[in-house]
Order: C-alpha cells, then sequence, then structure tokens
C-alpha cells in the first residue's frame, strides 16, 4: 500500500494559516499587555490611609491605661506591664522602650480617621511606638487584643501584644 503524496500547495496554505494564527495570537497578547500596562498608568484614585486618631468624647477620660504582655521567645517567659496611655516606660528588660499614644476599646477606621464607634470592648487596640535603646523606631502602629496576629511587634527574640485595658476611676 502506497501512502498519498501530500501536495506543496497544501503544505504552503497549512503552513500560512499556521502563521497567521500564531501572528494573530501574539497580536491580541500585545494588545491586552497594553491595555494591563495603560490601566496601571492610569489615575487610579488609591485609598486614603488613616492619619488622625479621633478619641470620641464617651471614650475620652474613660480608659488611664493598657497592659502589654512581653514575651521571650527564647525561653516563653511572660512579663506583663502597665502603660498609661501617653506615656512612655521601658518595654521590661528588653532594653527597649515604648509609648502608648491612644487606646481604642471599639476599634474602627473612618475615611482618613482611626477612632472608636463606641465606647464598649467591641474592637480593643493600642496605638503604640517601640523604640531600642539607641532610639531606633521599631515598631509604630496598633495592637489589637481580640487579634494579636493583625499587624504584630515583628522581633526575632520579643513579641509584644495587648493584653488587657485599664479604666479611670
Amino acid at each position: 500500500m502506497r501512502g498519498k503524496r501530500v501536495r506543496p500547495t497544501v503544505i504552503i496554505a497549512v503552513t500560512i494559516l499556521a502563521m497567521a494564527l500564531i501572528w494573530g495570537c501574539q497580536k491580541k497578547a500585545e494588545e491586552i499587555n497594553l491595555d494591563a500596562e495603560a490601566a496601571t498608568t492610569q489615575d487610579v484614585p488609591m485609598p486614603k490611609v488613616p492619619t488622625t486618631i479621633k478619641i470620641p468624647d464617651d471614650v475620652a477620660g474613660k480608659w488611664k491605661a493598657v497592659v502589654l504582655e512581653i514575651t521571650d521567645k527564647d525561653n516563653s517567659d511572660k512579663t506583663d506591664i502597665t502603660v498609661n496611655i501617653d506615656d512612655t516606660v521601658p518595654l521590661g528588660a528588653t532594653g527597649f522602650k515604648v509609648y502608648v499614644e491612644a487606646f481604642l476599646p471599639s476599634f474602627t477606621m473612618s475615611g482618613d480617621v482611626f477612632t472608636s464607634s463606641s465606647a464598649d470592648l467591641n474592637n480593643p487596640a493600642a496605638k503604640v511606638t517601640i523604640t531600642d535603646d539607641k532610639g531606633t523606631e521599631l515598631f509604630n502602629s496598633w495592637l489589637f487584643a481580640l487579634y494579636p496576629a493583625t499587624h504584630p511587634f515583628q522581633h526575632d527574640k520579643y513579641s509584644v501584644v495587648l493584653k488587657d485595658y485599664v479604666a479611670a476611676k
């Protein structure tokens, strides 16, 4: 039995068709890439990051201090320290200092403001700054009592979490 012979014109036609398909796919990919690039260079409004802390009247003066728990990761020793709001103190035996800027019992973000939606302890958070012995800032963010893994203090030797809060008398 003899195989059929393919004519050169058929081979040329198939080759041209394949090249056209490949070229068309490449053109479409280029158009998609151009559209994606154009989308990233357009003026897309970025969400505002809150920059202001507003303590509502029903929260102001209700809280005096926060309790931070420091854990030494090497030996799992835990130490609690109480820090008054708007005060700076040594952070236990770490050699660090901590400043507690604010406490919000029901932390929320609204527009460009950090605030508290109520005076109830629905989402307690403390704004803290931790510095080393040279004054270098190691952490400047919120610690959340109910969600300690959200924006945690990152350090090789120590962890710091918001453990409790002290009401004003």
